[in-house]
């Protein structure tokens, strides 16, 4: 049986992040894999400062770790360095269990607008005519833009709608048009290479 701990940044993710891993495991023909619960960290900054008493923490769980989290902070502006940055910390810690991270750049809800098409399907409500940006990624406030999208009075929440639209999201679709889910995507398929236990 495979094991992945998730480190999440928000309520909503403590059910979509969850969901999009193991719909990235299925899609690779892993199936025998158990999602520990997750651990809710916050924002990049934040996590930053308590980047040792986070990772020591979910540690202790003698699990592979999955951090994800929104890029999207007023310093976020160079992601790989970012990224490079958060493994070198984490490999500072001594530690027996892998640990990758997950920059999802400028949003997780940016994957909705990657693959708009789904979203629509999901919320039949928006009007076919919607403009969707040519580069979901460089658009900060994913989520109001499909709440903007819908008609008054029927806003995107993530905590009620982040985990059902990851549930109709195209994987081909998100490997074609967004960097973050590729990713994302590949630091999944690192850890279940070496996520085997007992």
């Amino acid at each position: 049986m495979k094991r992945i701990l998730p480190i999440v940044e928000g309520e909503g993710d403590l059910l979509a992040v969850p969901a999009l891993i193991r719909r990235v495991a299925e899609a690779h023909g892993i199936y025998d894999l158990e999602l520990l619960q997750p651990h809710k960290r916050g924002e990049l900054p934040a996590v930053r400062r308590h980047f040792d008493a986070y990772l020591v923490a979910a540690l202790k769980y003698e699990a592979p770790i999955l951090w994800v989290m929104d890029y999207d902070c007023d310093q976020c502006l160079a992601v790989e360095t970012d990224l490079a940055d958060l493994r070198q910390r984490a490999q500072a810690t001594y530690t027996r269990q892998p640990v990758e991270f997950s920059l999802m750049v400028k949003e997780f809800e940016s994957l909705f607008l990657c693959d708009h098409e789904s979203t629509c399907r999901s919320f039949p409500d928006i009007p076919a005519n919607t403009t969707w940006p040519t580069d979901a990624e460089a658009v900060r406030g994913a989520k109001e833009l499909i709440s903007k999208a819908r008609p008054k009075g029927l806003a995107y929440r993530e905590t009620k709608h982040q985990v059902k639209l990851v549930h109709q999201l195209d994987l081909d679709r998100l490997r074609e048009r967004s960097p973050s889910f590729q990713r994302f995507e590949q630091a999944v398929l690192r850890l279940l290479e070496v996520a085997e236990t007992p």
